[in-house]
């Protein structure tokens, strides 16, 4: 039986799904996730299903919004009510991202008009590196943004202007830099749609869309998220260039030199090899669609702060709809003016996907985590660990047990806690969180010297310190 187009993109698909929902949950189940981020999330969405909107205990400002502008949020909390389990955000995220392969597709057989060309850019997404680290690491609401901002130009293609609006509105909404991308969308339409005596003109759509993002943008960053206890609270990793926004964007403009010095690295130039080396460069043969890139792509280029240009977190999840949607054009673009090259063009393309995969994705021959379908030692004593903490109470942990014990009120990572705890479980081979060993040793022996907690160690290496009168049995 031959299968269609459409039943080999659903296979694609659910094929994507099952493999990163399976080795996502593997990964946390391994204790892999981290208090950062993941548990920041779990707690979050766990106080609010408590009633405490959008709390948590482990980020710079105790209400989510004012760290980062995401009412999307709200859009998983009725799920989660219902799953309260890390494990729907990981599924959750991995079923949005499986789904981006959707509108793309849709996007590609609008434009191109080509079945095997629409296919094989779907294939090219869901082969994608970025992609595949963006869901691999934790959870974060920045990912959700991608499907939807691919959804929103697909229905803007298609002129169903009011599902464009509704979906543009939706990736604004999930991170308050999502919000700059949506804007220059609308500067995308405003400049390089033409007029048309349709009901809706896309200059004058693509004119609000702008000026109702950067609107929005305004309220959330200086009325909403500082009367929330933040604001834009990580500019540090821009402090090259000035100590606010403003101050910024002044030195940008007025010293190249510096701009340059920033950009032009070894890792950088590296870190655009990463991006458009997988789609074999297409997205630079369609010059228009690179304002879609504005301002994630400076956003990544101009900092200093190294995990963010690595190529390996969710930071790419910014770029990822924009470099999709321009290479459906330079495709395009290229079949038009050299037709008769379209099979070299494809096969070159082919080639390109192959290789971002096999040199860079984690689950490529080389790198698939075959060790997640196995235990340790140190993960059965986890899970031996998180099992016998009390529900409700405070609890300081190893970040990487954290994410499983954030279903309470006060959950920390070891030395962030901003009081005393009542549980403290620390791994003594995990120094993470402290500059050495000795300053790990000191703060738990501030613990100790307190009088009023017990400890016990279990296998010579991970040491439970427990607040008297605290019930905490071991094996």
């Amino acid at each position: 039986m031959r299968l269609t187009e459409k039943q080999i993109l659903i296979a694609a698909i659910l094929g994507y799904f099952i493999v990163f929902g399976v080795l996502t949950s593997l990964r946390h189940y391994n204790f892999e996730t981290q208090a950062w981020d993941l548990a920041a999330f779990v707690q979050t969405m766990w106080n609010t299903t408590q009633g405490r909107v959008m709390f948590n205990n482990l980020e710079q400002v105790s209400n989510h919004l004012g760290l980062h502008m995401s009412p999307w949020l709200f859009a998983l909390v009725p799920g989660y009510a219902v799953f309260p389990t890390p494990y729907f955000l990981l599924i959750a995220q991995t079923a949005a991202l499986a789904l981006g392969a959707w509108p793309l597709y849709l996007l590609a057989r609008r434009v191109i008009g080509k079945k095997s060309w629409s296919l094989l850019l779907a294939a090219a997404y869901l082969l994608y590196p970025s992609l595949h680290w963006s869901n691999f690491y934790d959870f974060h609401e920045i990912t959700f943004f991608i499907p939807l901002f691919l959804a929103a130009f697909y229905f803007a293609e298609i002129k169903r202007w009011g599902w464009a609006g509704i979906f543009f509105a939706l990736a604004a909404s999930t991170k308050e830099d999502a919000i700059l991308a949506v804007a220059f969308a609308g500067l995308y339409f405003l400049f390089f749609q033409k007029s048309t005596s349709d009901t809706v003109n896309p200059k004058k759509f693509g004119a609000a869309m702008a000026l109702l993002a950067v609107l929005y943008l305004v309220i959330a960053v200086k009325l909403i998220m500082p009367a929330l206890g933040g604001g834009v609270l990580r500019f540090d990793r821009y402090a090259n260039f000035g100590a606010t926004p403003v101050e910024a964007v002044k030195t940008a403009i007025t010293s190249p030199a510096l701009v340059a010095r920033t950009v032009f690295t070894g890792e950088k130039m590296l870190y655009l090899l990463i991006l458009f080396l997988p789609v074999a460069f297409l997205p630079l043969f369609s010059w228009r669609t690179l304002i879609l890139l504005l301002p994630g792509l400076p956003e990544n280029l101009l900092t200093n702060y190294a995990f963010q240009f690595s190529g390996l977190y969710h930071y790419d999840s910014i770029l990822i709809p924009a470099i999709f949607i321009g290479t459906v054009f330079g495709a395009r673009n290229l079949l038009a003016w050299r037709p008769r090259w379209e099979r070299y063009f494809f096969w070159g393309l082919v080639v390109a996907i192959a290789i971002g995969f096999l040199t860079r994705s984690p689950i490529n021959f080389r790198n698939f985590p075959l060790h997640y379908f196995r235990t340790s030692a140190q993960e059965d004593a986890y899970r031996k660990l998180v099992a016998l903490v009390p529900p409700g109470i405070s609890v300081a942990a190893t970040t990487n047990l954290v994410p499983h014990l954030s279903h309470r009120e006060h959950a920390y990572a070891l030395n962030s806690e901003r009081m005393a705890v009542d549980i403290v479980i620390a791994d003594l081979a995990d120094t993470f969180g402290f500059k050495n060993p000795e300053e790990m040793n000191q703060y738990l022996d501030n613990y100790l010297k307190s009088g009023i907690y017990q400890s016990q160690l279990f296998n010579d290496r991970y040491l439970v310190i427990v607040r008297q009168g605290l019930k905490f049995v071991s094996d």
